[in-house]
């Protein structure tokens, strides 16, 4: 049974330490998503972590560290990719990097590279520091399914599975960190975040594009389904067709989500990075069998919501066609 912590007690802290120190798995919380939390040189507790979320070993895992100066240790930094340390760590981001050969394969699913980032939450860095050793740390959900950003909802998908979790509250960002690797002297996205493409070309003043099917393949959460509720997701762009979608008769339970009320008493949420996967949680755990997003002019704009969603209608839809 799960053990929950709460960052705000100094002794429960000291606690989700020294569970990680012997081995076992914390979730902790960071400014994205929680994460499920281990020690790189662990090999027993990292094949816990695929075990735990039903991963696929092919999928590499995101490493964390404390401060600039443990990225070294791991992984080669090229005069570029310090750039992007000093601007954006800690904060929501994921460098992919050449890894040293100290990494193991279990962490990279056997890439040449690693991914690396530091967490901009001040607790989840004291106890990587005490704990003494970089942890390897993907979200700490069921595989596909959506990321938590709450310490419920580690409770909810994994709380038979894993050691503890380490309550901080909500998220403040809410989705998983923007994920870059440089290529050829382009900054190269892997998976869109908080941190945008505008914000890495005027920091580093290098071409910056979306990588393609074969690079997205070196990122952690790019080759599988992700994010996906277990209602069916659609995504619609105008508020007619969210209300022709929501008066649907051959659908019993319909939720809407949206930065506006659709009327005609269709029951809606209020629709925004920050509670995406709450909300996709919360209509799940109201058994309903559509969920609607209204992707307005704003939310189309916003690419790495929009990254999210669209992975999760396509799940969503697959699954269906599967079953």
């Amino acid at each position: 049974m799960i053990t929950i912590l709460q960052a705000s007690n100094a002794d429960d802290v000291s606690r989700a330490v020294d569970l990680l120190q012997r081995g076992h798995l914390v979730a902790l919380p960071t400014e994205t998503v929680y994460g499920l939390a281990a020690r790189i040189d662990d090999a027993r507790a990292i094949a816990r972590i695929f075990e735990a979320k039903g991963r696929p070993a092919d999928n590499p895992l995101i490493v964390h560290v404390a401060d600039v100066s443990d990225i070294d240790n791991i992984a080669i930094v090229g005069d570029a990719d310090a750039v992007l340390i000093r601007h954006f760590m800690p904060g929501p981001i994921t460098i992919v990097l050449p890894r040293r050969e100290n990494v193991s394969d279990n962490v990279t699913a056997g890439l040449p590279t690693v991914a690396v980032r530091i967490p901009g939450n001040d607790v989840v860095r004291d106890v990587i520091r005490r704990v003494g050793k970089p942890l390897a740390a993907p979200s700490a959900n069921l595989s596909g399914r959506p990321s938590p950003t709450t310490a419920q909802h580690v409770v909810d998908d994994l709380g038979n599975v894993v050691d503890a979790v380490l309550d901080a509250g909500p998220c403040s960002v809410g989705l998983e960190s923007t994920v870059v690797q440089i290529v050829n002297n382009e900054l190269v996205i892997l998976r869109p975040g908080a941190v945008t493409a505008a914000m890495l070309a005027a920091a580093t003043g290098l071409a910056v594009r979306s990588a393609d099917d074969h690079e997205a393949s070196a990122s952690p959460g790019t080759r599988h389904r992700h994010y996906a509720p277990r209602a069916q997701l659609v995504l619609v762009h105008d508020l007619e067709e969210v209300r022709r979608q929501g008066a649907d008769g051959a659908t019993k339970a319909v939720v809407v989500l949206s930065r506006h009320s659709p009327g005609d008493n269709i029951p809606w949420r209020q629709l925004s990075a920050h509670s995406l996967y709450a909300e996709l949680r919360r209509a799940d755990a109201l058994h309903v069998e559509k969920i609607i997003v209204h992707c307005d002019e704003e939310i189309r704009s916003d690419e790495a919501m929009m990254n999210r969603l669209r992975r999760a209608a396509e799940s969503t839809k697959e699954e269906r066609q599967e079953g």
